[in-house]
């Protein structure tokens, strides 16, 4: 049993690794994307 309860452990410890990798994902994607709207909106200051 108390092999069992371990293992349940470790179960929830690594899904909740996987989900803050998600969500760092998802913050990393958000960035890519902030930046790439900085650069078309400096492309449009230079061409002006």
């Amino acid at each position: 049993s108390d092999q069992r309860s371990a293992i349940s452990d470790q179960r929830s410890a690594i899904s909740d690794q996987r989900s803050a990798i998600s969500d760092q994902r998802s913050a990393i994607s958000d960035q890519r994307s902030a930046i790439s709207d900085q650069r078309s909106a400096l492309a449009c200051g230079q061409a002006t």
